[in-house]
């Protein structure tokens, strides 16, 4: 009997766990936009912030943004380190159209090794508390996807191979410094205490 109770609360505790984590990511990643004017931009940020969050297990654990900003800067992380496989395997196999697509590929993986040291050093300074430095840590690394994207883009007449991923890895570099801009607009002072 005294097992059924002590089980029955601990199910108990992981739901409701589970129901506060979820209501923070929905709301963190529906305010997002609001403050930031992203909703022309990025129309799907707030499915892909939930989804991306909610992905990692870890999100679950998630009791305030700042657990979120973890979250999402594990996330970013892991998710460039996907779409640097990505590329490295389309210009090992050749996967490309042409000699120029090639060089443009290289200069991405180039760019995406500045990113994750970027992002790496980003989410060092949230270990630390300074949370500003790590919102420019993240604003720096967004340059990756940017930049790799401009590669293929004008006179060139090239085509992204992964003009998705590169879409999606933008969002996710995005969100940890979004949701600390957001701590600092709701309680200006606060976020490095």
């Amino acid at each position: 009997m005294l097992m059924n109770l002590v089980t029955f609360v601990l199910l108990f505790n992981g739901c409701a766990a589970n129901k506060v984590a979820d209501a923070l990511i929905q709301k963190s990643c529906k305010d997002v936009p609001k403050f930031t004017g992203l909703v022309s931009q990025w129309p799907n940020f707030e499915k892909d912030c939930v989804a991306s969050i909610k992905k990692n297990p870890e999100s679950q654990k998630a009791r305030n943004i700042d657990d979120l900003i973890m979250v999402g800067a594990n996330n970013a992380i892991s998710y460039l380190k996907n779409v640097k496989r990505i590329v490295e395997k389309i210009i090992k196999e050749r996967k490309y159209k042409s000699s120029l697509s090639k060089k443009s590929l290289e200069d991405c993986l180039k760019l995406y090794s500045k990113s994750s040291h970027l992002l790496i050093s980003g989410l060092s300074y949230l270990k630390q508390g300074n949370f500003d430095e790590a919102k420019n840590a993240f604003k720096d690394a967004q340059e990756a996807p940017i930049f790799c994207e401009l590669k293929f883009n004008g006179d060139n007449q090239q085509i992204s191979p992964v003009k998705k991923e590169n879409n999606l890895l933008l969002i996710m570099i995005s969100i940890p410094g979004l949701f600390i801009m957001k701590v600092d607009i709701d309680s200006p002072g606060t976020i490095n205490k």
